[in-house]
């Protein structure tokens, strides 16, 4: 009987303790895909003051805006490969902010947006564009353009990613309006 109590008893700790465990890890995810926590470092600095002023940050006619910068730059497909590419993503910029790592030259890889936005972020949120089919709230025009650049090359096999139209060359306040010229300051 005392053996049923015991095996009772720490089934019932070990659930509240990965409960625990499990609440304390999701509010640090989500804390450190914030852009507070990200401007924290000088060389996130330019990236999070640019934002605000762009599309994704805010300033539309809706007032929407994406709350982290993990919201576009970690991809979306499932839980574990998010996880991973934060851990990774996160100690590279970590071991670049304390001299480990080279750090990475935003200027000389701004025309890089592919390997840091992607997909699968881009339709987390706009998920009525991945095919033409489903898609909603589209004038005409624009179903054709992205039926001609996005649903008919990614059809016939090619590589294509949103950012390859939708960019802060093509778009002037896309993601981070006038960051070349906030990180030539």
């Amino acid at each position: 009987m005392a053996s049923k109590k015991v095996l009772w008893g720490s089934l019932i700790c070990g659930v509240i303790i990965g409960l625990g465990i499990s609440y304390i890890a999701a509010v640090a995810v989500d804390k450190t895909g914030q852009p507070e926590f990200c401007m924290n470092c000088h060389e996130m600095k330019p990236m999070g003051e640019t934002f605000k002023f762009s599309v994704h940050g805010g300033n539309n006619p809706q007032g929407f805006a994406a709350h982290h910068c993990t919201d576009c730059h970690l991809p979306h497909n499932s839980l574990i490969g998010y996880l991973v590419a934060k851990g990774i993503s996160g100690t590279r910029d970590f071991l670049a902010h304390v001299g480990i790592m080279k750090m990475v030259d935003f200027k000389e890889n701004f025309n890089e947006m592919d390997n840091y936005v992607y997909d699968s972020a881009c339709l987390h949120c706009h998920e009525g564009i991945k095919e033409p089919e489903t898609a909603v709230g589209l004038s005409e025009n624009i179903k054709q353009i992205h039926e001609k650049y996005y649903w008919e090359p990614k059809k016939a096999g090619e590589d294509i990613s949103c950012v390859k139209c939708h960019n802060d060359r093509t778009m002037t306040h896309f993601a981070h309006p006038n960051l070349l010229e906030t990180l030539s300051k």
